[in-house]
């Protein structure tokens, strides 16, 4: 690898770190454009093939075709053989507290890997483990059914439309949707699907909790919109409380008294927070895309928790 790891004036990150994240990048989102790559590490076209070269020598390859995405060529910068049986079991133990503790694509790119590592083991560890991981993270932590993860992970990857039998929680009945799968988050110990729906018109890109997801079914077809197409995901999940987000906009202003400010004053609970604080209270405001989650979460501190106002934002 380039031997010159001091910061890049354009990047402020040493060069082996932006290169070890743009690699995870295109194998975490291989759908989308260079220009939308090199935007998010605040490089420039050129240095941008500059890092694509370094990456290729050191046994990172990777193409890109138009309405395509990212192909990876060859990887050797993660390789998986010869761990031994303790290897994998660190390996997965360590997944597992990312899955449960971490938020995001990746979180959700862990619980894949964890699994996967498993599968290079002997019968019968193999089952063993596979068995263990899923009963505590897979369903034990987000009730998830293995088998309904295993084919949305490959529905995601593959670009396959799928029919799930899904709970909706306005009034809790059954149907099936038939969606085509984007991607997998995890938020606030919860695991989602973004996709678009196959089955309304116009189609719709919406948010379904895999934990209401009881049945997964191909449909034997693939995904007939623009692979690097994914509606705006990366900054809609900016207007996200907890998990669901959309297109519309909320004002929610809450009021806080006695020790419940001292806890909201402990953490930053959304980017968009603003807070005013006097002796006796505290004003808290965010702008999201579902304040019922402000709501929820401002329930825990009973009495010293009270709603102020919450207000559509107007769209220009």
């Amino acid at each position: 690898m380039d031997s010159d790891s001091r910061p890049s004036p354009e990047d402020g990150s040493p060069r082996v770190t932006r290169l070890l994240r743009i690699a995870q990048e295109i194998r975490r989102e291989p759908h989308q454009t260079q220009e939308n790559l090199w935007r998010k590490f605040g490089i420039s076209r050129s240095q941008y093939y500059k890092d694509k070269k370094a990456l290729a020598d050191v046994g990172f390859r990777f193409s890109f075709r138009k309405n395509q995405g990212f192909s990876i060529l060859e990887d050797r910068l993660t390789p998986i053989i010869g761990l031994t049986f303790t290897d994998r079991l660190l390996l997965m133990f360590s997944l597992e507290h990312l899955v449960v503790e971490g938020d995001g694509t990746l979180a959700a790119l862990a619980m894949e890997i964890g699994r996967k590592l498993a599968g290079g083991l002997a019968s019968p560890f193999r089952e063993q483990l596979q068995k263990s991981f899923d009963s505590r993270v897979t369903t034990g932590t987000f009730g998830v059914r293995p088998e309904v993860l295993s084919i949305l992970q490959d529905a995601v990857s593959h670009g396959h439309r799928v029919r799930i039998l899904y709970t909706r929680a306005t009034d809790w009945t059954r149907s099936w949707r038939e969606i085509d799968p984007r991607r997998l988050y995890i938020r606030k110990r919860v695991m989602y699907l973004y996709a678009r729906t196959a089955d309304e018109t116009p189609p719709a890109w919406k948010i379904f909790r895999l934990s209401r997801i009881e049945e997964v079914r191909f449909t034997g077809i693939s995904c007939t919109w623009d692979p690097m197409d994914d509606g705006g995901f990366e900054e809609k999940q900016k207007n996200a409380f907890s998990g669901v987000f959309g297109d519309r906009l909320y004002d929610v202003t809450l009021r806080f008294t006695g020790g419940a400010m001292h806890y909201v004053l402990e953490k930053t609970w959304h980017v968009s927070q603003q807070i005013r604080r006097s002796r006796h209270e505290l004003l808290f405001s965010v702008r999201v895309s579902d304040p019922q989650e402000v709501l929820y979460w401002a329930k825990r501190w009973g009495p010293e928790s009270e709603v102020i106002d919450v207000t559509p934002v107007k769209e220009e």
